[in-house]
């Protein structure tokens, strides 16, 4: 039987895919083919409003939440955080965090650049891209109004979430301090913050977002004081596989009422749903591996039994 830390670790690999499959469904938000018969589908049936809300606005606002929760949580996870190792996961980082983003967001730029001076192929009208030291900068980083429709992202806009983890990651030392000195009690004041929706401007503007800063805390949190995943989420399984679906239907209904509470106890739900996943998956296993030896043993005891046979017939 796999350890409580076995699970744990199976649990976060389970729940990678669903959480990718979730952002797609997210940055798929509100998209329709510009087609005459699809517009007139989804301006006079409801089925496709109520399909896009709760798949790409309700259930898949939980994947990035979820995402920085478990970032936070990996990040101190099995370390006695210090300057050595602080070190080393911000060179490990990166690798894994800002050599992707500069790739993609660069390549994006350098595209946008080649298409806007190609008048046959330019699919960017009233598009001035230009290669000045700001221009290039805004786009690695957070475009401003002036210069791109996406304000406050960079040119590759999806890649915002790698941007605010990066800036999250760098202020790990503040964030330990912080988890150590006030308890609970300062993931709870981020908390309140982040749903009150109000923030500082110039933190925003430097890749500080509340909800990155709320959500990562708060699986640091975890980490830092040794807890099991496992064993603090199934505490509440049944809470949450009852509350997260009325908290769904009730924002169908009520456009978002309860949404950021949706979004703390979605992250249970789903950490839930994915561990019964894994402990289904790992009894499936055991059983075959067990009906599979019990086969062969009695495989064996069958040949021997007829071996013997035929032996005492003299054959």
């Amino acid at each position: 039987m796999a350890t409580d830390k076995e699970l744990q670790s199976k649990v976060i690999d389970f729940l990678r895919f669903p959480l990718i499959v979730g952002v797609i469904f997210i940055h798929n938000y509100g998209s329709t083919a510009n087609i005459p018969e699809m517009a007139s589908i989804t301006g006079h049936t409801p089925v496709y409003h109520i399909c896009s809300e709760l798949f790409s606005h309700i259930l898949g606002s939980v994947s990035v939440p979820l995402f920085f929760f478990i970032s936070g949580f990996l990040f101190f996870l099995n370390t006695n955080f210090s300057k050595q190792c602080y070190i080393k996961k911000l060179n490990s980082r990166v690798k894994t965090l800002l050599v992707p983003y500069l790739f993609w967001n660069i390549s994006l730029l350098i595209f946008c650049f080649i298409i806007s001076n190609i008048p046959l192929l330019s699919i960017f009208p009233n598009k001035d891209f230009e290669l000045s030291l700001r221009y290039v900068l805004e786009a690695l980083w957070r475009m401003s109004d002036k210069t791109h429709n996406a304000a406050g992202y960079p040119i590759a806009t999806q890649f915002w979430f790698i941007r605010d983890l990066m800036v999250t990651v760098v202020l790990t030392p503040l964030i330990y301090l912080c988890v150590k000195r006030t308890h609970i009690y300062g993931i709870l004041l981020l908390g309140i913050v982040w749903l009150s929706g109000r923030w500082f401007e110039f933190a925003g503007s430097c890749g500080l977002n509340v909800s990155t800063l709320f959500f990562f805390t708060s699986g640091a949190w975890f980490s830092i004081n040794r807890r099991n995943l496992i064993q603090d989420m199934t505490k509440v399984k049944y809470i949450s596989f009852i509350a997260y679906p009325l908290i769904v239907i009730i924002d169908l209904l009520t456009d978002n009422l309860v949404y950021d509470v949706g979004t703390i106890i979605g992250i249970i739900f789903w950490f839930n749903i994915g561990h019964s996943s894994v402990r289904t998956t790992i009894r499936t296993v055991r059983k075959y591996r067990e009906v599979r030896a019990m086969s062969v043993t009695g495989l064996i005891h069958i040949n021997n039994i007829v071996l013997t046979g035929v032996r005492s017939q003299g054959v």
